[in-house]
């Protein structure tokens, strides 16, 4: 179980992140360490110094982010095949977030010291490490522009039409709960709840139990605003 209290937190997904090629990963991999990790355990906090980059091969870890105002702002969770902690080994600035296992994981651990060795004299690796880094950041940006510069409305309507599939029998399905949209978007379930039911009284939806039907992207986006 974890030991945070995630209850407050709004969910960052991990898309739009980049990966490092077959050859880079394998250069990282072949000087890294093999450890287990139980549910709970804590792999570095913000009060520490960051002193490895780790890779999930199993499981999966949370990282957690603060800010001054909220005692936990945000959470990502990463899977296998994840890389987490490049960036503050290569920009050597102050660590911002608190990883933990959320489930028992095996884990490559890359050193501080073994990682600044690689990258000092391989300068493709350091070209690609540097592409993941600069993606994470990418990511942060969409973000704050998807969630906090627009109108609600409208930045809903962006998250259902970004994320939603197309259907056999037409249209398009956003596959979610209003809960998940509300975290996602840093809004109330309420008021998720009330633009829904006003897309859906003009037609432009239909709400059904986890997912919500789509008739046109491009109506819904025009509506909304």
């Amino acid at each position: 179980m974890s030991k945070l209290n995630n209850t407050q937190p709004k969910a960052f997904a991990t898309e739009m992140i980049g990966a490092l090629s077959p050859e880079s990963r394998r250069k990282l991999l072949s000087i890294s360490e093999l450890k287990r990790v139980e549910a709970g355990d804590m792999l570095w906090d913000r009060s520490q110094c960051q002193q490895a980059m780790v890779y999930v091969e199993s499981g999966q870890i949370r990282s957690y982010i603060f800010s001054s105002t909220e005692p936990q702002f945000g959470f990502t969770d990463w899977g296998p095949g994840n890389w987490l902690g490049e960036a503050f080994l290569l920009l050597q600035g102050d660590n911002v977030f608190t990883v933990e296992a959320i489930e028992s994981a095996f884990l490559r651990i890359v050193k501080r010291e073994d990682f600044e060795q690689l990258m000092a004299h391989d300068a493709a690796l350091a070209c690609d490490v540097a592409r993941l880094v600069a993606s994470r950041y990418r990511r942060v940006l969409c973000w704050v522009e998807e969630a906090m510069s627009r109108p609600i409305p409208e930045r809903m309507a962006t998250k259902l039409v970004r994320h939603c599939t197309p259907r056999s029998s037409g249209g398009f399905v956003y596959w979610g709960s209003q809960d998940n949209l509300a975290t996602c978007l840093a809004v109330s379930r309420p008021t998720v709840n009330k633009i829904l039911k006003s897309w859906e009284r003009d037609g432009l939806i239909r709400i059904s139990y986890g997912s919500i039907q789509i008739t046109s992207c491009e109506q819904l986006l025009e509506a909304a605003k």
